[in-house]
């Protein structure tokens, strides 16, 4: 019932955000995206390499259309829509087509977003530069595509998407001297809801609507501040996200996670890092107790013209299977990027990585002291 009250005062607001105001155009498509290929080559730990069957070289990429759509209504308010599609050339390895699909309203009184998009906290993260396309982190970026963590290693990051792109409502206000707040809620983790048909639902059918075995009622709460005083560009943000565990073996438990970034930037200089707290040890069962734990990123971008260059350094410790010693994952990488065209870049990324399973003794399913790179262009259209 709290969930039907609330996603009708929702309706009920949104209907009052837009007002009675006409589009003086309708909505048309346009098309946009990014593709990126590019060739790598890394050298595994031994160990790794004997459990593992893994090749030196390899081609790799990631692509997505985006289709945009936007009017703007006579009372000023924008309304917009976007469906990304998923275009990488390596299918048999993705898990969707469609990567997000979600519509906007935005007007003086603030953006609300409503589908499938992250969350507030994600897209207000604020962190280390990256001057190529491949960090990021294990969970978020390519380079666990280039140097594994290992089988048995729980890998997490800064910038993990926690709720990922799970159906939500999302509010941002306006911006008020740099500083602005967001709040999302989300109803479940699965990606089309939990109003679909479920043999595992609470109901007395299997066409009732249906519980997410992993966790549902969602929050995540951000306040961002970019502001520039006297020729120092300053970026800074911290969040909030709790959820209810709702594995069948967990009553009652809340997953939480604990965020913040700062960045300062001068005559082409950035310097910029975060971290990030999860508290999910209720229990060795719960979807994310392995990911219970602590990291941190930092890095020093400089950026000239068409050229940019980064220095960066990633560390995460968490829980893991919690048998023994607790997994780690560090990572030191220097990335570079020139822009040969509008729209065209060429870059490269070079990585060091350490990642270590606290419950094999010998390292075997882990991937300690792998070196890796990668040369390849980048087009936005």
């Amino acid at each position: 019932m709290k969930k039907i009250l609330f996603g009708t005062t929702a309706l009920l607001a949104a209907g009052a955000f837009v007002s009675t105001a006409q589009a003086s155009d309708p909505i048309k498509l346009s098309l946009g995206g990014y593709m990126e290929n590019y060739v790598v080559g890394a050298s595994q730990d031994g160990d790794f390499k004997k459990a593992n069957r893994v090749n030196n070289f390899d081609v790799q990429s990631d692509s997505e259309v985006w289709f945009k759509g936007l009017t703007t209504l006579d009372n000023g308010m924008k309304i917009g829509v976007q469906v990304e599609l998923e275009a990488g050339s390596n299918a048999s390895s993705q898990t969707d087509t469609i990567d997000e699909s979600y519509l906007w309203l935005e007007g003086k009184y603030g953006k609300m977003i409503l589908g499938s998009e992250d969350d507030v906290v994600y897209l207000s993260h604020v962190g280390a530069p990256d001057a190529s396309y491949i960090g990021g982190g294990f969970k978020d970026g390519s380079i666990a595509n280039i140097m594994p963590v290992g089988s048995g290693v729980s890998a997490s990051d800064t910038i993990y998407a926690v709720t990922g792109d799970a159906n939500k409502m999302s509010y941002f206000t306006p911006k008020f001297y740099g500083l602005q707040a967001g709040v999302s809620y989300i109803p479940s983790n699965a990606t089309n809801g939990d109003d679909g048909p479920t043999a595992s639902g609470k109901g007395f059918a299997s066409e009732t609507i249906g519980i997410s075995q992993n966790w549902d009622d969602a929050w995540a709460f951000a306040v961002n501040y970019d502001t520039t005083v006297s020729g120092v560009g300053v970026k800074a943000n911290v969040g909030y996200i709790t959820m209810d565990d709702n594995t069948k073996a967990v009553k009652d438990n809340t997953i939480q996670t604990v965020r913040g970034g700062l960045a300062v930037s001068y005559q082409g200089f950035t310097l910029g890092g975060s971290v990030n707290r999860m508290i999910a040890n209720g229990d060795t069962s719960a979807s994310l107790a392995a990911l219970d734990g602590f990291s941190w990123d930092a890095g020093l971008q400089y950026a000239e013209g068409p050229y940019a260059v980064s220095f960066g350094y990633e560390h995460a410790k968490v829980a893991g299977s919690r048998a023994a010693d607790a997994d780690t994952m560090s990572d030191w990488r220097v990335g570079a990027k020139y822009a040969m065209g509008p729209g065209v870049d060429l870059f490269a990324f070079v990585a060091y990585v350490n990642t270590n399973d606290g419950a094999v003794a010998d390292n075997s399913t882990s991937n300690d002291g792998a070196i890796g790179g990668a040369v390849g262009l980048r087009l936005n259209f």
